[in-house]
């Protein structure tokens, strides 16, 4: 039973793909035609929020160096203090943040990738790849968005490309998927071809007796 779900939804999840495409195209169309500067600004909060709390309470068990933690307690205190202004900002501000956003945001950003690499090199905590590749672009996005500038209509622009990008590659991962549904579908044998397979018992198939007249006539 289970294996025969899983294969199913195997089969179809090109029209998944292809519902999730669309989503992603309305949600372009969206960010588009409506203000959602403030919606924005909110949901980066949460999103600044969680990962905070998020690392609020493992962190503190098991970092060993008082150090490291004081420090690291200290970020995600600011990173929930700011995460509350931007929720609390998007419910009762008409307006955007503008340009406060930004330096919030990078500011976030900064704090992130320096406090991370100085408790690498103070050798409380170990790297790798991921980390630190993420943490380093953490400073670079952080530096940039602090000396340019960087405003939640900025963000939109780049949520929209990055929905659209990731739209197409759905659409094109279901054409695939669809192509390969089809001829799937059609190597399966139809009903009519069931039927003129078989044979009822008590009757020959076509040309099997006039066979055996052939095989059983003398030679002459």
């Amino acid at each position: 039973m289970g294996k025969k779900l899983s294969s199913t939804i195997h089969m179809y999840n090109w029209f998944l793909k292809l519902i999730a495409a669309a989503l992603l195209i309305a949600l372009a169309i969206t960010l588009y035609f409506l203000e959602v500067e403030r919606l924005i600004e909110g949901f980066v909060g949460v999103v600044i929020a969680v990962y905070a709390v998020i690392r609020l309470v493992p962190y503190i068990k098991s970092q060993k160096s008082d150090l490291i933690k004081t420090i690291n307690i200290i970020e995600i205190t600011l990173n929930i203090l700011i995460a509350a202004v931007l929720i609390i900002a998007s419910l009762v501000r008409e307006e955007s943040l503008g340009a406060l956003f930004g330096y919030m945001v990078g500011g976030v950003l900064v704090a992130r990738g320096m406090v991370h690499f100085y408790s690498i090199s103070y050798g409380a905590e170990e790297g790798d790849h991921i980390t630190y590749f993420f943490h380093v672009a953490t400073l670079i996005v952080g530096t940039l968005i602090l000396s340019r500038g960087f405003e939640s209509s900025d963000l939109i622009i780049l949520m929209m490309i990055a929905a659209l990008l990731a739209s197409g590659y759905l659409g094109f991962e279901s054409y695939n998927g669809y192509n390969n549904y089809r001829k799937y579908k059609n190597m399966q044998p139809t009903k009519e071809d069931d039927v003129r397979d078989e044979v009822p018992k008590g009757i020959d198939a076509p040309g099997k007796h006039d066979e055996d007249i052939d095989r059983d006539r003398p030679v002459s």
